[in-house]
């Protein structure tokens, strides 16, 4: 440990728990929702199709204040910042539990977002600071274990709590989480900054970046919907000011996210295969969940449920993540979560019987707990110490960004086949299809770009 506040055995367990129990939430949450919408319109007495927003909105916010986070906290301070956060969210969820209308509820999760992504990079910054050089890979792994968990763990909460009380309680439950991860923060976490942290902060880049990731979602999803000028002009536009915005961050002193990083081959090779295995796992989510709910019939209960599949290899590939690594080194087990996402998700596209997605979501934990997690140890170990802040932002800005645009293209995919059950069937096995290409993507990306990576830990 780099603090002597936090050089024992118990400060370092509370504070990964303190810090994992913040990243939880995020990931509980947004999870939850995707398989709560159905009753949520129905409540709010509109479509489902009216409430994608709630993700989107939510996400857009999340991405562009975790493009920044970590450059405030560098600044400013890490622990301050993650406390912030860790209010923000919290009250918002309140807000977010007693909107009575379909806006007031889509606002109050683009809110929501900002808490988020101020709550996901800092986490990290944070554990990644207190921890040793030597024990880096491992704590990020046991702190993205808790948070995988969320992930794993939000389809679940999301059907008990829909079923048995109201979908309002998913941002209900937000609230005595929140509470113990502040008090644990508090106490565990030592302040850190960068102390060549300074000059301006980007606001024009943070603008382009939004900017371009709303085009680019709104005209994915509008494919199905509008003509094909319409939709060639918005999605064509927004990857126009991704471009403009690389081209700014590159030419300034203090970027948002300083795409200079990616000169350094382990953090783009890491951030390549991060970025792909998100989105496998998001993807998966949104598949699974309509396979269960529109081709199998389960209920929003059950479905969650059927989750449990995934949640327990999650669960076990998390905490079995830092012996195997030590063992084979982080390249290879990335390599094998490549592997096993591709399988998990190649079976709900050849085979479809609930016996073999349980198999799929089973084998595909694995790969996701493991997919989320070591690029990120990875990305970060390939930086300097006091550029950890920046280092987490970036990787998680990237996985974030396109694990929604996968979540978003793999909707249009369904949403291009008729409206019928056939139809969505043929849909949602086609958006399974793609999704597999994309983890074999990744993994050819593994071999490739990470071959020469040096072992972390």
């Amino acid at each position: 440990m780099s603090d002597g506040s936090h050089d024992t055995k118990t400060g370092n367990f509370f504070l990964l728990l303190a810090a994992g129990l913040a990243q939880f939430i995020v990931c509980a949450d947004y999870f939850a929702i995707a398989i709560a919408l159905p009753p949520m319109a129905k409540d709010l007495g509109v479509r489902a199709i009216d409430l994608q927003w709630v993700i989107t909105g939510y996400i857009l916010a999340f991405a562009s204040t975790l493009c920044v986070a970590g450059v405030l906290g560098d600044r400013y301070g890490r622990k301050k910042l993650l406390l912030l956060g860790i209010v923000i969210f919290a009250a918002v969820s309140v807000w977010t539990g007693f909107g009575q209308t379909a806006t007031e509820v889509v606002i109050a999760r683009i809110a929501l977002g900002l808490g988020g992504g101020l709550l996901m990079p800092l986490a990290t910054a944070v554990v990644s600071h207190a921890s040793a050089r030597r024990n880096l890979a491992r704590d990020i792994a046991l702190l993205t274990g808790v948070a995988t968990l969320g992930q794993a763990l939000g389809p679940v909460l999301g059907g008990v709590l829909t079923e048995y009380l109201n979908w309002r309680w998913i941002f209900f439950a937000n609230i005595p989480i929140c509470a113990l991860a502040f008090v644990m923060v508090s106490f565990f976490a030592s302040e850190s900054k960068d102390p060549e942290a300074g000059g301006r902060l980007d606001v024009v880049g943070i603008i382009l970046l939004t900017v371009a990731l709303a085009a680019v979602s709104v005209g994915i999803d509008r494919i199905p919907h509008w003509e094909t000028w319409a939709w060639v002009s918005l999605t064509g536009g927004g990857i126009v000011l991704l471009v403009v915005f690389a081209i700014v961050e590159s030419l300034i002193a203090f970027p948002v996210v300083d795409v200079r990083l990616f000169a350094n081959r382990d953090f783009l090779g890491f951030a390549t295969v991060g970025l792909l295995a998100n989105s496998v796992w998001c993807s998966l989510v949104l598949i699974a969940t309509l396979q269960l709910q529109k081709v199998l019939g389960f209920t929003v209960l059950s479905a969650g449920l059927f989750f449990l599949f995934m949640s327990g290899s999650v669960a076990t590939a998390s905490f079995i993540a830092p012996v195997l690594e030590r063992r084979i080194g982080v390249v290879s087990l990335l390599r094998c979560a490549l592997l096993l996402q591709s399988i998990g998700v190649g079976l709900l596209f050849f085979v479809d019987d609930p016996i073999f997605l349980a198999v799929g979501l089973f084998l595909a934990g694995f790969g996701c707990s493991w997919g989320w997690a070591l690029p990120q140890a990875g990305a970060i170990r390939s930086l300097p110490r006091e550029k950890s802040g920046l280092a987490s932002g970036s990787i998680l800005t990237i996985m974030v960004m396109c694990g929604n645009t996968a979540f978003v293209v793999m909707a249009m995919v369904i949403d291009l086949y008729p409206d019928d059950a056939a139809g969505e069937a043929f849909g949602i096995r086609a958006a399974a299809g793609w999704s597999c290409l994309l983890g074999v993507l990744g993994l050819l990306c593994s071999l490739v770009l990470l071959r020469r990576a040096t072992r972390v830990g």
